[in-house]
C-alpha cells in the first residue's frame, strides 16, 4: 500500500484495510509518511527520520519524511505533496518487492509509477478526488501552468495503472472517458470506520419498530438534534446550515450541531455568536470513534457540500458513516451521494446551498414520530451492511488486486518493443505484396481498398481496425446490406483464407492499438455481452493472432474462444508468446480451420447470447 495518509491519521483506507487483507492471508506492506494530517503539524511523540520501519499486527509500515502542512497556503500544500512523492519514490526502490501495489490517490501515484517501471510491479490506483479540479475548485491552485502540469501528471499515473478504482459511478464515468479505458475503471464505494474487536462498540441502532421514546436520541427531552460531523471548510458550505438555523428560530426544539474543524470553523463560530444563533452548537474535532458515538446519539444527520458540478460525481466520506450510524440522513448534495441515500431509503434529499429546503427537511423530521425516524435509520444501516461495509469493499478490492498481480509490466514492455520491430519490418518486407493486393482489390471491388471498422482494444478503448476489403457493398431491395456470404468475392475469399486481408493491421500494431499476439479485437456492440470473467480479456492488447485463433481459428464457438482469451491473459509468459507465433505461422501455411465468411460458422456474439435457449424436448 502506498498512501500519504495512514493511521494514526484519520483515513478511510488505512490500518483497517491492511488488517482485513492480512486476515485473508495476504502479506501487506505500507509505504506512508509521518502523521501530520489534518493539523499540518507532526503528531506529538513522533520524530521524522529518513527511513523508519515498524511492524504492527504483522503489517510492515515504512514511513518516509515529508514537509508537514495542511493550511490554506498553496505553496506549502504543494511542498507537502511533493516532499512525500520524492521520499516515497526513493523508498519504493528499497522496500521488499511486492506482487502488486495499491495506491491511494494520484498524488502517491508517482511512487507507484517508479515501482512499475523500475521493478516491474503493477499497481491499482484508488481515485478519491478528480485532479486537478479538486485543487482548482477549492482555490488552492490558480497558476495555469501548474494546473496543466498536475493534470498531465494525473493522466500519466492513471494511464500507467493496471486498474483504476473510484468511489462513485459518476467519477468512474469521468475517469473512463478521460483515460479511454472503460474496462479498466471500476466503482468501489468507500466504507465507514468500523470498530476493531479491541474498540468499544457504539450503541447499535434500534431495531425496526422498536419504540424510540419521545425524549429523542440526543438525551434531552423534547430536543431534536441534527448533527453535521466532518471537515468544516469552503467545500462543505456550512454557512447554509447556519442560514437554515436562522430560519428554524421559530422551532426552538431543533438544534444543529457542527462537529469538526477546518478553515471555516472559527469564522462560523463568530458568525453564530454575532447572529445569536442559539440553536447552533459547535464541537471541536473528535476521534473517529467519538464522532460515531455522537452520530448514533443524534436524531438526524446532515451531509452538505456546496453546489459545485464537481461534487455531483463524488460521495462525501461522511455519507457512509451516517448510513452506518442508523440515523435518518438529510442529504444536501446533488448526484451520486443523493442517489445512495435514495436507494437506501434513509431520509430526505434536498438541493445543496438551499437553507429553506434544508430547514424544511429538518422541521419535517422533528415532527415525525420517533418510531418512523427509527425505520429510516434502520433502512440506511441495512443498506450500508449489504453494499458499503468494509468486508464488502475488500471483497471487491481483493478480486481486482489479484487480477492485477497477474500482469507482467516487463513482459508487456518487451512485447511492445518486439511488436514495433516486427510490424515495421513486416510492412517494409511485404510492401510489394501490399501493392499487388491493393491493385487487385481496386479492380475487383473498387476504391477504397482498405476496410476500416471500430473495434474494442485494451481496457475497452475503441480504435479503428485496418484490413483489406473482401466484400462488396451490395444491398437488397430494402436497402439493407446483403448477407456476407453473398457479398464476398473470389478474391475476398482468397484474402481471408490466406490471411492476406490482415496484413494492413500491422499499422494498428505500430500505433499501439494491437499486438502481434493477443485476444481477437471484437466489435464495440459486443461490450455488454461479456461475463465478468470474460472481461479479463481486455487487460491485454488485442492481437493479430492469439491462443484462440491457433486453437480453432474460425471454427471454435464463442464460449471456447473467450475462454482461450482469458487463459492467455491470466497466464502471461514469453514462452507462450513464442509458441503462439510459431503455431500461427503453421496454421496460416496449412490454412487450418480457415473459412472465408466467419458468419457462416459462428453468429455474432450479441445475437447468440440474446437468443433464447433452445427448448428441450
Amino acid at each position: 500500500m502506498i498512501t500519504q495518509f495512514f493511521d494514526p491519521e484519520p483515513t478511510l483506507k488505512g490500518m483497517a484495510f491492511a488488517r482485513e487483507l492480512t486476515r485473508r492471508g495476504h502479506d501487506v506492506q505500507v509505504l506512508t509518511g509521518f502523521p501530520n494530517y489534518p493539523s499540518g503539524r507532526l503528531y506529538p511523540g513522533w520524530r521524522q527520520r529518513p527511513f523508519a520501519r515498524e511492524s504492527v499486527d504483522g503489517i510492515t509500515v515504512t514511513r518516509v519524511p515529508l514537509y508537514p502542512s495542511h493550511d490554506d497556503s498553496a505553496a506549502r500544500r504543494a511542498l507537502n505533496y511533493a516532499s512525500f512523492v520524492a521520499s516515497a519514490s526513493l523508498a519504493a526502490l528499497l522496500v521488499d518487492r511486492p506482487d502488486v501495489a495499491y495506491v491511494y490517490n494520484p498524488t502517491a501515484g508517482i511512487a507507484a509509477w517508479a515501482l512499475k517501471h523500475l521493478r516491474g510491479v503493477p499497481f491499482v490506483l484508488d481515485v478519491q478526488d478528480l485532479w486537478p479540479e479538486t485543487v482548482t475548485s477549492s482555490g488552492m491552485m490558480r497558476n495555469r501552468v501548474l494546473v496543466r502540469v498536475l493534470g498531465a501528471m494525473t493522466a500519466r499515473v492513471t494511464a500507467a495503472a493496471e486498474h483504476v478504482v473510484t468511489l462513485s459511478p459518476g467519477m468512474t464515468r469521468v475517469v473512463a472517458e478521460r483515460s479511454r479505458r472503460p474496462e479498466a475503471v471500476s466503482t468501489i464505494p468507500n466504507w465507514a470506520h468500523e470498530p476493531s474487536p479491541a474498540e468499544p462498540a457504539a450503541p447499535a441502532p434500534l431495531a425496526p419498530g422498536a419504540p424510540a421514546g419521545r425524549a429523542g436520541r440526543a438525551g434531552r427531552a423534547g430536543r431534536f438534534v441534527a448533527t453535521f460531523a466532518g471537515n468544516v471548510g469552503p467545500a462543505q458550505g456550512v454557512d447554509t446550515l447556519l442560514d437554515a438555523a436562522a430560519l428554524l428560530s421559530d422551532t426552538p426544539d431543533v438544534t444543529i450541531r457542527v462537529v469538526g474543524d477546518g478553515l471555516d470553523a472559527d469564522r462560523l463560530r463568530r458568525r453564530a455568536q454575532v447572529e445569536r444563533l442559539s440553536n447552533v452548537e459547535f464541537t471541536d474535532r473528535v476521534s473517529v470513534e467519538e464522532a460515531a458515538r455522537m452520530q448514533q446519539s443524534s436524531d438526524a444527520l446532515i451531509v452538505h457540500l456546496t453546489d459545485d458540478p464537481l461534487y455531483r460525481v463524488t460521495v462525501p466520506s461522511k455519507t457512509q458513516a451516517c448510513l452506518r450510524a442508523g440515523r435518518p440522513v438529510v442529504m444536501a448534495v446533488h448526484g451520486d451521494a443523493a442517489e445512495l441515500v435514495r436507494r437506501a431509503g434513509a431520509g430526505p434529499v434536498v438541493p445543496p446551498s438551499d437553507p429553506a429546503r434544508l430547514a424544511g427537511a429538518l422541521r419535517d423530521l422533528a415532527r415525525l414520530d420517533p418510531d418512523e425516524r427509527e425505520l429510516l435509520g434502520a433502512a440506511g444501516r441495512r443498506f450500508y451492511d449489504a453494499e458499503l461495509s468494509l468486508r464488502r469493499g475488500v471483497d471487491r478490492f481483493e478480486s481486482i488486486l489479484e487480477r492485477a498481480a497477474c500482469a507482467r509490466p516487463r513482459l508487456d514492455a518487451l512485447k511492445r518493443t518486439a511488436d514495433l520491430v516486427a510490424a515495421a519490418v513486416g510492412l517494409a518486407v511485404s510492401a510489394p505484396v501490399l501493392a499487388v493486393v491493393s491493385a487487385a482489390v481496386a479492380v475487383d471491388l473498387g476504391r477504397p481498398v482498405l476496410f476500416r471498422q471500430e473495434r474494442l482494444g485494451r481496457d475497452g478503448r475503441i480504435f479503428r481496425l485496418v484490413k483489406f476489403r473482401s466484400m462488396s457493398d451490395e444491398r437488397g431491395a430494402d436497402g439493407e446490406l446483403l448477407p456476407d456470404e453473398r457479398r464476398i468475392t473470389r478474391l475476398g475469399a482468397f484474402l481471408r483464407v490466406s490471411s492476406l486481408d490482415e496484413v494492413p493491421s500491422l499499422v494498428n500494431v505500430l500505433r499501439g492499438d494491437m499486438s502481434l499476439v493477443g485476444p481477437r479485437p471484437t466489435l464495440p456492440r459486443y461490450s455488454g455481452w461479456f461475463t465478468d470473467v470474460e472481461r479479463h480479456r481486455f487487460r491485454a492488447r488485442p492481437g493479430a493472432s492469439g491462443l484462440a485463433q491457433v486453437s480453432g481459428r474460425h471454427t471454435s464457438s464463442w464460449d471456447e474462444r473467450l475462454a482461450y482469451d482469458v487463459h492467455y491473459v491470466r497466464h502471461p509468459s514469453l514462452r507462450a508468446e513464442l509458441s503462439i507465433v510459431a503455431r500461427t505461422i503453421s496454421t496460416v501455411l496449412r490454412r487450418s480451420d480457415a473459412v472465408a465468411v466467419d458468419a457462416v460458422s459462428r453468429a455474432h456474439l450479441d445475437h447468440e447470447r440474446a437468443a433464447p435457449p433452445p427448448q428441450s424436448s
